[in-house]
């Protein structure tokens, strides 16, 4: 039985005009384009890891590989904590527009990085930019996709971010091994090309503009976009506390904010872990460098569609049980990956085991997205995706020690297919009840 559909949460609304697909999907576009390229962002460090670790000037060991990829990670804590408070102060298409700048412009950068140390610091400046565009980009795709549309336009959203692996991926395929590494990650500056265009797009939040004294501004917005107007109540801070963390442990959410960060937490071990050892894990696992490259490329491509599957089953068995068996599908996976299969069973291998992990975190941060107040969504997803950056930071570091370590490449399969069942079970923890959801 579906006990946790989640309809509009905390806002009554007034004058609900029919729904404007066209106008909604401007939204949704922008903010898939943010995801795509946060995760070729992301995704071109571990997709160009075994070219990096085998540059002959640099000559850098596991460790230090993964330190560099956690920089990123530590970055992005920050990032999702600043940027989610600030962008239910100061309005979300502005945080969106400076987080897309700032990590666009960082791997830019990056790609003339002279030493490692410095890579690894550009690296970091990426990451805030990439956290903050995360829960920015939750809200408003939430916000703006009306009361029948959410799951579909928020996995569609999300699956930008696996698309953009999926981009890196083929990117470093047929560059890195003539043109080097530097090129692969160079090309993440390629969204400074088009910030002009998508200021000129992206509307405000219509909470954001009630809550400012905007209410005509916001009323032409939900009637252009078919979605229903927050009333100035509603709307008003005082309707949800002041954001900020106290009010994620306040009026009885405590509970419901551990269950999301723990599930965050593991889940983002399993994203990040995966995303930048999987080609390095399945080379030594005996596979060709090209085989193991496109490895990482199925894997992002079987998330995106992944996410639109769990979308359309989460509306018919609840978003709790969906995400359960996500989780828990992706550990046999995980588990199937440390034996040695016909390359094109392990394609379909390594496709369930994307479903069951990055495409089943989505799911979570869509059912967080919809679970608190209209004017604390940003805050509650942008502090639990802080929080969950540790997990994140600990995914690369987890894959080095155990290369450091000298354990057997099994052992990844072990550590990643058990963190998966940890993941499944923290959703348990969230109270499965009905609340209003706030567009």
């Amino acid at each position: 039985m579906k006990t946790d559909t989640i309809t509009a949460s905390g806002s009554a609304r007034v004058g609900t005009p029919p729904a404007n697909g066209r106008w909604v999907n401007v939204v949704t576009v922008i903010c898939w384009f943010g995801f795509f390229s946060e995760g070729y962002d992301m995704g071109s460090l571990g997709a160009v890891l075994p070219t990096l670790m085998a540059d002959p000037v640099w000559r850098l060991s596991a460790a230090s590989a993964g330190l560099i990829a956690s920089a990123a990670l530590l970055g992005m804590a920050i990032g999702a904590y600043s940027f989610g408070l600030l962008s239910d102060r100061i309005g979300r298409r502005r945080c969106y527009l400076t987080c897309l700048a700032l990590f666009s412009t960082a791997s830019g950068f990056a790609a003339l990085a002279p030493a490692p140390w410095l890579l690894g610091a550009l690296r970091f400046v990426a990451g805030v930019g990439i956290g903050g565009i995360i829960p920015v980009c939750a809200a408003l795709t939430t916000e703006f996709a009306g009361k029948d549309g959410v799951n579909r336009q928020f996995a569609i959203m999300y699956s930008g971010y696996s698309l953009g692996i999926f981009a890196s991926a083929l990117v470093s395929y047929f560059l890195a091994a003539e043109m080097g590494w530097r090129i692969v990650i160079g090309l993440g500056a390629v969204p400074l090309l088009l910030l002009p265009f998508i200021a000129r797009a992206l509307p405000e939040s219509l909470v954001f503009l009630v809550r400012k004294g905007l209410s005509a501004k916001a009323a032409d917005l939900a009637l252009r976009f078919g979605i229903e107007l927050p009333s100035a109540e509603q709307a008003a801070p005082s309707s949800v506390e002041k954001p900020g963390l106290r009010a994620l442990f306040s009026a009885g959410r405590s509970r419901a904010t551990i269950g999301f960060w723990l599930a965050t937490f593991f889940s983002m071990i399993l994203v990040y872990g995966l995303n930048t050892w999987l080609p390095k894990i399945m080379r030594d696992s005996g596979y060709e460098l090209g085989s193991s490259i496109m490895f990482l490329g199925v894997f992002a491509l079987a998330s995106s569609a992944g996410g639109v599957i769990l979308g359309w089953l989460a509306d018919r068995i609840g978003r709790s049980s969906a995400i359960i068996l996500a989780f828990s599908a992706g550990a046999v996976a995980i588990l199937l990956l440390s034996m040695h299969w016909p390359l094109a069973v392990t394609y379909g291998v390594v496709a369930l085991a994307g479903l069951g992990t990055v495409a089943a975190a989505v799911m979570v941060t869509s059912y967080l997205s919809s679970y608190f107040p209209a004017g604390l969504r940003a805050t509650a997803v942008g502090c639990c995706v802080s929080f969950s950056r540790l997990g994140a930071v600990c995914g690369p570091l987890i894959g080095a020690a155990i290369v450091q370590a000298g354990l057997p490449v099994a052992w990844n399969f072990y550590a990643f297919a058990l963190i998966a069942l940890f993941t499944g079970a923290s959703i348990l923890i969230v109270p499965q009840i009905a609340v209003q959801r706030a567009h």
